[in-house]
């Protein structure tokens, strides 16, 4: 075991023996960061949600873009980058093994074009940005196999769900953060296979029930208590759900039972051997976050199936593989962004369906090339160990892309989402910022107290034209079809706060991801737990086998 000093925060970090064996198979250096600040700079270059009109530098037609248009590289709509009619080999540079590969890489990715937003498979998604094989869905970010969803962060195999912030596998949700297999749930977290229920924390397999926390298999329950069928409709009929004031009550009992109620070191379930949180169905995944499914991977965040892989964040499936970003089916991978379907590339972006690649960008179906320019089997695999050799004397070597290369400012950056900076912080540690992020102000036509209270009072017709100022940023927004038609069909009130606000109270009532140590209020030992600690004494966090005999 090896204690290290990180060279960015200066934070201490360990790096065991497990850890040793991985970067010797890999073949990449012991890193000189630590696993956050490592996550921080990857994260850097994925934009989920800031979005500008550009025109296209191929044809000048307005497009969405996740790139502002200063950005030094060519954006092309998605249309015209998965076209026939160009090959990026024809970016081609020839490798210069006198200077710095990184630098090279550098000036590769500033004449490649890039696609404006990544909405692949997809259709009737173009407000949706890294959409994959999703229908109908309109401002979701990080939105895998869904259909007709509105506002969301991380929502994957979902329909008709709105409002959400890492929802799976549900329907007919709304208002749901970390939600499994869920249908008709409303203003609800932690919860797994639960329906028609409003306002549920830590709930599993309940039906019909309101304002309830740790609850199993239970139906007609309000704040833990078992209600008659009858009794449960009249209380709902007091309390309306499209009535702040109604949510606002809820809200309040749930809190206070929270604080009664043994609460979760950590969420996760079917494993062995894990720590982090939100980890499921895995075996021996350290020091995680969001995952799905796996083996063997340490400092991995929001990702479906790992294998053997470390230091990776949103990627659905990869193996074998380190330092990726949004790679997507694929193995055998060090310091790639968007590359799908692909295997033994490195520090390479936008390539599908490529094998041996090496700094390229924007590739189909390519195989032994190295800067976009095509090699034979025999030279390729010569001129690879000379390459890695130049990184490692620049020190880039088993690093990510470095921060200087970021299209984008650390405030359009999802590291802002899990990591919030102000602009002076963000500064001092050698990050860019963008003051002009896109958004109107002053254009409101309506007072929402105007708006019809009587869900059955929405249409199109009366809400559509209607441009609305949010009450906690005072920027305008406005309201789509589907959502009209959601919100009426549910029996909700119309939200008074722009989606971007709406998503960061999603956001903020979500634990970091920070593990710290807590005294287990039943057994008295140490666990960990994503709780700050300043809330270690606001709820009386169980460790999980205590969780277990107290809840199951």
């Amino acid at each position: 075991m090896e204690n290290k000093i990180c060279i960015k925060c200066k934070n201490e970090f360990i790096v065991d023996q497990n850890d040793h064996v991985f970067y010797d198979r890999m073949k990449v250096p012991v890193p000189e960061m630590c696993p956050t600040c490592r996550q921080q700079q990857r994260m850097l270059f994925r934009n989920f949600k800031t979005l500008y009109k550009s025109p296209s530098s191929k044809s000048g037609k307005m497009i969405i873009s996740m790139y502002s248009s200063d950005v030094p590289f060519p954006v092309w709509s998605i249309e015209e980058w998965w076209s026939d009619d160009w090959d990026a080999t024809s970016y081609a540079m020839d490798l210069d093994l006198s200077k710095p590969f990184i630098e090279q890489i550098s000036e590769l990715s500033k004449r490649v074009p890039r696609f404006s937003i990544m909405n692949t498979k997809s259709e009737n998604c173009e407000y949706s940005n890294m959409a994959f094989a999703s229908k109908n869905c309109y401002l979701i970010f990080g939105c895998v196999e869904n259909e007709n969803c509105d506002y969301g962060h991380i929502v994957w195999y979902s329909k008709d769900c709105m409002d959400n912030l890492y929802l799976n596998k549900s329907e007919l949700c709304y208002e749901c953060i970390d939600c499994v297999n869920s249908n008709k749930l409303f203003y609800s977290q932690e919860c797994e296979s639960c329906a028609d229920s409003i306002g549920l924390y830590d709930c599993r397999d309940c039906v019909n029930c309101i304002g309830c926390v740790g609850l199993r298999h239970k139906n007609y329950c309000v704040f833990n208590e078992q209600y008659s069928k009858e009794d449960y409709q009249k209380f709902l009929e007091k309390h309306p759900i499209n009535n702040e004031s109604s949510i606002l009550y809820i809200f309040g009992k749930r809190e206070e039972l929270r604080k009664k109620m043994p609460s979760r070191s950590i969420f996760g379930s079917h494993n062995n051997n894990v720590s982090g949180d939100h980890i499921y169905n895995a075996n021996n995944i350290q020091q995680s976050f969001d995952i799905k499914g796996g083996e063997n991977s340490r400092y991995c965040y929001t990702s479906g199936k790992l294998i053997e892989s470390y230091d990776v964040s949103f990627n659905p499936n990869i193996e074998y593989s380190y330092q990726t970003l949004a790679s997507l089916k694929s193995s055998n991978n060090i310091a790639t962004h968007l590359v799908q379907d692909s295997s033994f590339v490195y520090y390479s972006e936008l390539c599908y369906n490529c094998k041996n690649c090496f700094g390229c960008f924007s590739l189909r179906s390519k195989e032994y090339c190295i800067l976009n320019k095509q090699y034979g089997k025999a030279e390729y695999e010569k001129l690879v160990p000379e390459i890695i050799e130049n990184m490692r004397a620049s020190g880039d070597w088993g690093n990510f892309f470095p921060v200087w290369m970021s299209p984008f400012g650390y405030n359009e950056s999802i590291s802002n989402e899990y990591m919030p900076l102000e602009k002076s912080e963000a500064l001092s540690q050698g990050f860019t910022w963008r003051d002009n992020i896109p958004c109107t102000k002053g254009q409101e036509n309506c007072n929402y107290r105007d708006l019809p209270k009587d869900s059955v009072e929405y249409s199109d017709k009366d809400l559509l034209d209607k441009i609305l100022k949010c009450e906690s940023c005072d920027k305008n927004y406005r309201f789509i079809s589907r959502e009209i038609s959601f919100y009426k069909r549910m029996g909700l009130a119309l939200p008074a706060k722009c989606f971007n606000c709406r998503h960061q109270v999603r956001m903020n009532n979500r634990n970091p991801r920070i593990l710290n140590e807590v005294t287990c209020v039943a057994c008295g030992d140490k666990t960990m737990t994503t709780y700050p600690k300043e809330k270690h004494k606001i709820y009386k966090i169980y460790c999980e086998d205590c969780y277990k005999k107290e809840i199951n």
